[in-house]
């Protein structure tokens, strides 16, 4: 088997496995699924080829010589439906135009296979020689007219056409010249004008350069720009040339002087190679300098931008570099930022830099962040329009295209941070109409993941710029003096409020050790660091010129988040001037309030017994001498004076001074006697009274007849308020207090009653009652009575469990022993 049958093989074989391989690449694509259909037919005619010289008959050549000129036609029609729609559709031409077209080439297919399409074949050596007849005339000018028509619309499209479409292009149209050369030459012309298809089978294994063209552009998603690729290897031609043609001059001079001379004509040859491997280097160099062909990395040529992006820490500075930077490395027609709004629900415009310079961002509408081009960037992958057309299914592949179309976009680089989509950069196609090489990808995608980074930084940094002054103005406008320490005691923050507090300028402050604060201060800091704990509100006075001004201070220790180590202190100095001004105003104000409720309750409960006493003095002159009129006129005033003198008295009681508690009180024994004078008004309403007693040595510092009275009002106002059938308990208990003190508590519950919970305030005021006959000054007394021992009295009330009021006051010593019993 001869070469030429071996090439055959091999195209009809290339050209099937190379449609099935670009078939499966991406079946949705129609100019895949045409090149696949091109090169399968391709792969037949071939084939068809391979058996005509492989024919043991003229009979059996003349059968596959008809077969292959319909497969010749039917792979011209399949051409120009590929260059229709390659490489910027992603739909099939207009279906009439594709009928026309198919239409025409079974036309000619008929022709290809007529009774006269070859005169004679012969079959010697293995070479087949075809005497065409006037079929071929036609046939061949059908096939020269459809490819030069396709070479016209891929020449058009090479025109109008930019970036990797234009590569593309250009590849295709270096595939159709080998094919169009090897074919119209040795199929057409040669027969045609000599008579001889001794070369016919060449023509066909030209198609391989065809194949490999179209499916070097369709296959691959990146491709080398031709000029550069061209450029560089006659730079690299020239430079050799040129050190090669000097040095053939110098050896061509050097060796007469090495035949005079003893040196070794080895050792000559071999200096010379040497200059010219290190001369290669430098006119490589020089020329490459001079016609600019060396392509530049621009992630080389603008790292100092990346710093610059990396250090930038305002955001719209920030963006603004990242448009110049893509301008000035890629030269795009216009390049877009969009940023996440603070709704983050769009992607809004914030930097539009159009043919090199800054422009307004009106004109740019935002990006929805549920646009569904954005999911092919979601997980930070570069999106490009001919990544788009070749992957992307055909329904995504029409939305992503028209979207980036409304952008502007031949790029989309996604800026992501923490999985999430916080700004997107587009950018158009490149001025120059050039495509975007896998460098350029890669820089844009660094740049992009860089210009993520340096806009978190740059709103972490705006965040704790803006944290910071918001923090500084509010200690600036505080009114209570804040100091903040590290676990050194060295002062770390110092507002203004301490500055005028303490006279101390923050700058003077701030650095220095916390003993330039008052004794007091630097106590309560230095007990919150030592202890870790938190110091409530301490109180004492500072003096401050000629004044003295009263402080709270309030501590709490800084710890770190690791671990419980303290870093420092914050203490909170509070000026108490104006909070003890407006006590003292409050109580004025309360103490004017009192003396209004006494002065009205006074009044009414006064000129009750006056106006009795009035009436009976109005009736004297005209019945004084009436017996039974002087008997009860007597026995009235004296019952209404005596009312009189008690209101006076239970005033006085209520208005006697604190300086009165002086004496040693038995508690058991007031409670006792206590129980003692109510037996008999307790048995009267059939009311049991029980006392509950903690037996204790340990005696008061108080009034014993105040005491007395406080607890008589309230075992007497338990049994008014409990019904007949009842009980009332008198409890003493010994506890520790709040503070660790010892205090007596001294209950008193009855369980039948019932005091809402809006009226527990109410009931300690003056002439409030709820008994009919009361006065409403008994709880006052008793209120009064129990602070003057510096105690205090409260109410309990539940509606199953009844009211209990509760008496607490501190003893100086501990109590023991506790016994009960029924009075």
């Amino acid at each position: 088997m001869n070469l030429n049958l071996v090439a055959l093989a091999t195209a009809a074989a290339a050209s099937i496995a190379l449609a099935i391989a670009v078939y499966q690449r991406t079946p949705d694509r129609v100019w895949n699924r045409l090149f696949a259909l091109h090169a399968t037919v391709i792969g037949l005619w071939a084939f068809c080829n391979f058996l005509i010289m492989t024919a043991e008959t003229a009979a059996h050549a003349g059968i596959y010589l008809r077969l292959s000129h319909p497969l010749a036609a039917l792979t011209a029609c399949t051409l120009i439906d590929f260059v229709w729609v390659f490489p910027e559709r992603i739909d099939y031409a207009p279906k009439k135009r594709r009928m026309v077209l198919y239409f025409i080439g079974l036309a000619f297919s008929t022709v290809g296979m007529a009774p006269d399409l070859y005169e004679s074949i012969e079959l010697s050596g293995g070479l087949v020689n075809v005497t065409y007849g006037w079929p071929l005339i036609p046939f061949g000018a059908f096939i020269i007219i459809a490819m030069g028509y396709a070479d016209v619309i891929l020449l058009r499209k090479a025109f109008r056409l930019e970036g990797v479409q234009r590569v593309q292009v250009f590849w295709v149209l270096i595939g159709f010249a080998g094919t169009h050369l090897a074919g119209v030459m040795t199929i057409i012309v040669i027969p045609l004008v000599w008579g001889t298809t001794a070369y016919s089978g060449w023509g066909a294994v030209g198609v391989l350069s065809q194949l490999i063209g179209m499916s070097y552009a369709i296959v691959r998603h990146r491709l080398m720009r031709p000029a550069v690729a061209f450029g560089r290897l006659t730079v690299a031609a020239a430079s050799a040339g040129i050190v090669v043609a000097i040095g053939a001059a110098a050896l061509r001079l050097l060796t007469p002087l090495v035949n005079q001379t003893d040196l070794s004509i080895t050792a000559s040859y071999l200096v010379v190679g040497i200059l010219m491997g290190a001369g290669v280097t430098l006119v490589h160099r020089w020329i490459s300098e001079i016609v600019h062909v060396q392509e530049t990395d621009p992630a080389s040529v603008h790292v100092e931008t990346s710093t610059q992006i990396l250090r930038t820490l305002d955001s719209e500075n920030l963006l603004q570099l990242l448009a110049r930077a893509l301008d000035d490395a890629l030269n795009p027609t216009v390049v877009v930022v969009y940023t996440l709004a603070r709704t983050r629900r769009e992607l809004r415009p914030r930097v539009v830099h159009r043919a090199g310079a800054d422009t307004s961002v009106n004109g740019q509408a935002p990006i929805s962040v549920d646009h569904r081009a954005l999911d092919a960037v979601r997980d930070g992958s570069l999106l490009t329009r001919d990544q788009v057309f070749r992957f992307a299914s055909i329904d995504l592949a029409r939305r992503i295209s028209h979207a980036m179309d409304d952008w502007e976009a031949q790029i989309v680089a996604p800026l992501i941070w923490e999985d999430e989509l916080i700004g997107l950069v587009s950018l158009g196609p490149r001025r120059g109409g050039e495509m975007y090489t896998e460098d350029d990808l890669r820089f844009v995608a660094d740049v992009a993941l860089q210009a993520s980074l340096a806009m978190r930084n740059a709103d972490l940094y705006a965040e704790t710029a803006s944290l910071k002054d918001f923090n500084e103005r509010i200690l600036r406008q505080m009114d209570n003096a804040v100091i903040v320490t590290d676990d050194t005691e060295t002062i770390v923050v110092f507002n203004s409020a301490a500055e005028k507090m303490f006279d101390i300028s923050g700058h003077r402050a701030r650095g220095r050790s916390i003993d330039i604060l008052p004794t007091a201060i630097a106590s309560c800091i230095r007990a919150s660091l030592r202890t870790g704990r938190i110091l409530p509100s301490r109180h004492f006075e500072i003096e401050r010129g000629d004044e003295v001004v009263p402080l709270a201070c309030s501590t709490s220790p800084l710890e770190s988040d690791g671990d419980a180590r303290r870093q420092g202190v914050v203490a909170v100095i509070s000026d108490l001037t104006l909070i003890r001004e407006l006590d003292r105003e409050r109580e004025e104000a309360e103490r004017l309030l009192l003396v209004r409720e006494i002065s009205a309750g006074m009044a009414h409960e006064i000129r009750n017994p006056l106006v009795a006493i009035r009436t009976f003095a109005e009736l004297a002159p005209s019945r004084l001498d009436d017996p039974e009129f002087r008997s009860n006129f007597l026995t009235v005033v004296r019952e209404e004076i005596m009312r009189i003198d008690k209101l006076v008295g239970d005033l006085l009681t209520l208005s006697k001074p604190a300086d009165a508690v002086v004496e040693e009180v038995d508690v058991e024994l007031v409670c006792r006697g206590v129980m003692r004078a109510m037996a008999g008004v307790a048995e009267s309403e059939t009311i049991t009274l029980n006392l509950q007693l903690d037996e204790t040595q340990e005696v008061l510092k108080g009034d014993e007849t105040r005491l007395y009275q406080a607890l008589l009002n309230l075992v007497s106002n338990a049994i008014d308020a409990e019904p007949e059938g009842g009980s009332v308990t008198l409890n003493t208990q010994v506890h520790d207090g709040p503070r660790g003190d010892r205090r007596l508590c001294i209950s008193v519950h009855n369980p039948s009653s019932f005091i809402p919970e809006d009226q527990t305030e109410e009931i300690w005021r003056p002439f409030v009652s709820r008994k009919a006959k009361g006065t409403g000054l008994g709880l006052a007394i008793c209120q009064t009575i129990i602070e003057e021992h510096n105690g205090y009295v409260s109410v309990e009330s539940t509606v199953d469990g009844g009211t209990t009021f509760v008496v607490e006051l501190p003893l100086p010593s501990r109590t023991t022993a506790a016994t009960s019993g029924e009075f």
